[in-house]
């Protein structure tokens, strides 16, 4: 890896699939941003086709692709109806690229549209862009050493996104429950054997954003040999921010006595984000006998709203899918408490932003509540998929008292302030960069 900079500015490249203006593509751009602000030449390569008006960022997707893209996809899809020429897939596991040993640029046309020789490469999500070969031929054609930061489990395997209880990662794959697959040899085993072909003759090494992913990256075939750190992704915590909750309240048309108990995801009623779980719990919660139901209120965002609409057990207030992160902070500001009941998760980035927030939070012990939700501190972190545990921590947080609650309030920010700010994250890797 890249040693002996110093204090020297690097040419620096980022590579992400995502549009980087967009929902998870904003981690590289905020990356990209934060770097060329400490000095560093730093380039975006991005997949997805759009206009961007920031000189260094560079994508490889053209209209014409985009367009023949829906067009095929269109056919397929049709075929499929027919003649079910797609392989079955188990959404659970989120499979996005089938054949990983499939090539979507040449290594020169990648080289050749960003037109500078990069010291260090930080790569993110890899979906239809870039394989291990390309990152095997980056490395060698301009000797910069690549990080692969973490946003899930696709580095780690064969195909999925997320691996469940399946640990044939850490032996090679195949007999892919994601696939329906009882073949030694189906997929997934002919991905991670390429995979595992290139990546050994890589210099790289991994740096996941959470606890729980850096836990399982140490299980890892692929990168058992490759160095592994871990740099918690960041929150703008001038946006992110304590406020006053009566205001907030008022805003959303709140009263300024209900707790307010704050949840939500981009899809509602995808299985790892637990919101069955969080369903059993609640109805729980409202069986205390020291809770009183009616001061109680859920602010619910996301989409799929109707899969959970029949079972929430309290009032609530729902409010769709958030435009921006003005009004998430607004919604983190109008709550007293933030449940993440996710029980397989990267993250998510939530809880980064709750706890930036100064709102207490509780959890399964999953994904990034391992680094950021501390019992008796910051939060309440439930043993995985115990709904009864689940429900203790909601009591638990409902009937802090005022004091108590406002030092849990103080912990969060300190912690987040601490490990999840801007400066804290390009901090960590300026000094990964250059150790």
């Amino acid at each position: 890896m890249p040693v002996g900079y110093g204090h020297n500015k690097m040419n620096i490249l980022i590579i992400s699939a995502p549009d980087p203006y967009k929902v998870a593509g904003t981690v590289a751009y905020n990356l990209y941003k934060g770097l060329n602000e400490k000095g560093h030449n730093t380039k975006l390569l991005v997949n997805t086709y759009g206009n961007y008006p920031d000189p260094g960022i560079f994508c490889m997707q053209t209209k014409t692709d985009v367009l023949v893209k829906k067009a095929k996809n269109r056919v397929l899809k049709t075929l499929d109806k027919f003649f079910k020429v797609l392989p079955k897939k188990d959404k659970d596991y989120s499979i996005q690229d089938y054949d990983e040993t499939k090539t979507h640029y040449k290594t020169s046309a990648l080289l050749k549209k960003i037109n500078f020789k990069p010291q260090v490469i930080l790569f993110l999500f890899p979906q239809n862009f870039l394989n291990a070969k390309n990152l095997y031929e980056l490395n060698k054609q301009t000797g910069a050493h690549i990080y692969w930061y973490l946003m899930d489990s696709a580095a780690l395997t064969g195909g999925c996104h997320y691996s469940w209880d399946c640990r044939r990662f850490t032996t090679g794959c195949g007999k892919c429950p994601g696939l329906y697959s009882n073949d030694e040899n189906d997929q997934t085993a002919v991905n991670f054997r390429f995979k595992n072909h290139y990546i050994s003759q890589t210099s790289i090494s991994i740096v996941s954003a959470t606890e729980w992913q850096y836990r399982l990256s140490l299980g890892s075939l692929l990168f058992k040999e490759k160095a592994m750190d871990k740099i918690l992704l960041s929150v703008d915590q001038h946006i992110f921010m304590p406020a006053s909750k009566d205001d907030a309240k008022r805003k959303y048309g709140i009263p300024v006595n209900k707790k307010v108990i704050f949840f939500g995801s981009a899809f509602l009623g995808e299985r790892r984000k637990g919101m069955r779980y969080l369903m059993d719990a609640l109805k729980l919660v409202k069986q205390h006998k020291n809770i009183k139901n009616n001061d109680i209120l859920l602010l619910i965002a996301g989409n799929d709203f109707e899969l959970i609409k029949n079972d929430i057990p309290f009032e609530y207030k729902y409010m769709g899918l958030l435009a921006n992160n003005e009004e998430l902070a607004e919604a983190f500001q109008a709550s007293d408490i933030y449940i993440c009941p996710s029980i397989e998760d990267s993250g998510p980035m939530m809880i980064n932003q709750a706890i930036m927030c100064g709102i207490p939070s509780v959890t399964f012990d999953m994904g990034v509540a391992m680094d950021l939700v501390l019992n008796g501190k910051t939060g309440y972190r439930a043993k995985l998929m115990d709904v009864n545990d689940l429900a203790k921590g909601i009591s638990t947080l409902l009937a802090l008292d005022d004091d108590t609650y406002k030092q849990y309030s103080i912990n969060c920010r300190e912690l987040a302030l601490s490990t999840c700010t801007p400066e804290v994250q390009i901090d960590q890797f300026e000094k990964l960069f250059t150790q």
